[in-house]
């Protein structure tokens, strides 16, 4: 059976993104040029599936490689084949076959699926999240001179970028932080790209409403390049 073209060509490794996802995105080209097996590849996508989304589960593209690696979980790959007897062999290949052709169009599908949605400059996505971000006013000039596209360049001392993810929480460190520190806070509101989004973890750093991501420094140029439309002030405060 003939592979589409997925367009392998523009499926360089990038070295940029943190782990696991440029092994993820390799494992998924591998599969996709015929280098590795639809059943031995998935086996290893679904071993990181916790690591790349929320909830393997329910991941349309994630839940395929699971259950194909939960369906052939008796089958032998690697170097346990060398302990299997020849007949063993033979009738577990014929299964391993089977299972392959049955499956094939979709695991394809969803290797393309991810390479689509978290490598490096490729957004075609149209799922986001709206985040929020309380900034002081040198921060939100910097935005404005941007086109309302970006946010700054953190400083040498700040290694982290925190956006919020509700307008409560960051009303509250506009108005009882930024104000106190600069005479005045405003709350901005973005949309990230969803899929981007799934590489970070939410982190909650004391009561309900205190929810945050953590982005390094480092990949906030990255970030900014997945934000969707233009950052918004909603709130500010004095």
């Amino acid at each position: 059976m003939d592979s589409p073209d997925y367009n392998l060509s523009r499926m360089a490794p990038d070295p940029s993104l943190p782990w696991p996802f440029p092994d993820v995105l390799n494992v998924a080209r591998e599969v996709l040029a015929g280098d590795r097996g639809v059943i031995e590849g998935s086996i290893v996508l679904a071993g990181y599936g916790h690591r790349i989304v929320p909830d393997w589960r329910v991941d349309p593209d994630f839940v395929i490689f699971g259950a194909l690696a939960s369906e052939t979980d008796h089958l032998p790959f690697g170097e346990v084949r060398s302990r299997w007897s020849a007949d063993g062999l033979a009738k577990a290949d014929e299964e391993i076959e089977a299972i392959t052709e049955a499956y094939r169009a979709k695991v394809l599908a969803a290797c393309a699926n991810l390479i689509s949605r978290f490598g490096v400059g490729q957004r075609t996505s149209s799922r986001t999240v709206t985040l929020y971000r309380p900034v002081g006013p040198k921060e939100l000039e910097l935005i404005a001179a941007s086109g309302w596209r970006r946010f700054p360049e953190r400083l040498p001392e700040q290694p982290i970028f925190y956006p919020v993810t509700n307008e409560a929480y960051a009303a509250q460190i506009a108005r009882d932080w930024n104000v106190k520190e600069s005479g005045a806070g405003f709350v901005t509101k973005f949309a990230i790209d969803a899929d981007y989004l799934c590489r970070y973890q939410e982190q909650k750093v004391g009561g309900a409403i205190h929810t945050e991501y953590w982005i390094p420094a480092e990949n906030l140029e990255e970030f900014n390049e997945r934000i969707v439309n233009k950052i918004e002030v909603i709130a500010e405060y004095h």
